[in-house]
């Protein structure tokens, strides 16, 4: 890195969150179970400031900085250096239990996963090895100014460094980060790379223009890079100044498209979660029911029948898929062009499936909880909303007709693009 930040004080001091745990004196946990456990504990925490933080559209700096004194950002690092060493079914356990209670702080931290992945799908085997344990060893953030819609940012070699200008409509998380993945491509072509930058360059801006429908607290608007100073060895899979490949590069793809459906599925889970603890707690039967107790109500019951069906088979697929992906991340060089294809298919498959169970369970539940449970502080709206704005990036259309080609055609999805 060309500007060296340490991580902030707030990684590792107290947090105001009431009845946090010493996580230090926890220590880390040392299998799956205990890392979902972990996440749940921070998830419960964080819920607590999403009503406030959704409604003004809020940094999670706070939040981000709890994640890190829970020592979550280092759940795929070495174990050697503070992390869990976790495979990609974990990581995905983890990011659920997020989803479970914000959308937002669960796209933050699946993105931070995803591009940790970038070190063993790209990365050098020496890039690999610093960078893992910088990222787990300091707790810190990675973000990125990476997606495929806009044109890459301008890269121009001086040398032995690159320096980078040109923005993009949006980005995940860059302003509660400290690192950021940039997707650039030397000026005057058009083969984008990645490069690792320090996200507190004052060359690196944020637009501070992100005001959407949900995944408010995510900082996502738009940023830009001008004059950032980027070494050669931070540009992710090269040595002295030539990309290497390796069959690895194969999988990135796998590992955004098992997130997405699982941040759909969540958000569901959460929701459905949500409006049964309101029915059994706080409705009413109808005025002209025969029934005291709405949890008697037949239509209520019928209605959170077919819910949880649709759901519980939803994320059988997912859970079935994802095994799948984290089985073949074990050794992600030995996929092929054919592998990757059959798994991208599946996976297509799977986010259809999620998108219309995610949004019929985050719209269904209104029409059995009844009109008090619409009051923003009980936040189901936030599910809905986080849900629906999310989906939207990547059209289920395109997921549809990806499944019939490969199942028609044998076409393979695409492999050099994150939304398939």
């Amino acid at each position: 890195m060309t500007v060296s930040t340490p991580t902030p004080d707030l990684a590792s001091a107290p947090g105001p969150f009431e009845s946090e745990p010493d996580w230090s004196a926890e220590g880390v946990p040392s299998d799956r179970a205990g890392w979902v456990a972990r996440a749940k504990a921070v998830a419960a925490l964080v819920a607590t400031t999403s009503l406030a933080r959704d409604t003004a559209a809020a940094d999670p700096v706070e939040e981000i900085a709890l994640v890190k004194r829970a020592g979550l950002l280092g759940l795929q690092g070495p174990v050697a250096h503070g992390g869990g060493d976790a495979d990609w079914a974990t990581v995905l356990d983890v990011v659920a239990e997020f989803a479970k209670v914000e959308g937002s702080l669960a796209n933050i931290l699946g993105w931070h996963y995803a591009y940790f992945w970038l070190f063993r799908s790209f990365g050098t085997p020496a890039q690999r090895e610093r960078w893992e344990r910088e990222v787990t060893e300091q707790r810190l953030l990675l973000a990125g100014i990476a997606n495929f819609r806009d044109d890459p940012i301008g890269a121009r070699d001086e040398g032995d460094h690159l320096v980078l200008h040109g923005g993009k409509q949006f980005n995940t998380g860059l302003p509660v980060s400290d690192r950021v993945v940039i997707g650039v491509a030397i000026e005057g072509t058009s083969d984008v790379f990645f490069v690792l930058a320090d996200s507190h360059d004052p060359g690196v801006i944020y637009g501070n223009d992100w005001d959407t429908l949900g995944q408010r607290s995510t900082g996502s608007g738009s940023a830009r890079v001008e004059g950032v100073v980027v070494p050669w060895t931070d540009a992710i899979g090269f040595d002295d100044k030539q990309f290497v490949p390796q069959n690895a590069n194969l999988s990135p793809g796998l590992t955004s498209q098992t997130l997405m459906p699982t941040f759909y599925l969540s958000l569901a889970r959460g929701a459905l979660d949500r409006a049964v603890d309101y029915v059994q707690k706080h409705s009413r039967s109808w005025l002209h029911s025969e029934y005291e107790r709405a949890v008697d109500e037949p239509h209520v019951v019928d209605g959170f029948g077919g819910l949880q069906a649709h759901l519980l088979a939803a994320e059988a697929l997912l859970r079935d898929a994802s095994a799948q992906v984290s089985a073949a991340l074990d050794d992600p060089n030995s996929l092929t062009p054919e592998s990757r294809a059959e798994l991208a298919a599946l996976l297509s498959a799977v986010k259809t499936v999620a998108v219309e169970v995610g949004i019929e369970v985050t719209t269904t539940v209104f029409e059995l909880v009844g009109a008090r449970a619409t009051a923003r502080r009980y936040e189901l709206d936030r599910f809905w909303r986080d849900l629906r704005t999310q989906s939207l990036h990547d059209p289920v259309a395109y997921k549809r007709r990806q499944v019939g080609a490969y199942l028609l055609r044998g076409e393979h999805p695409l492999a050099v693009d994150w939304y398939s």
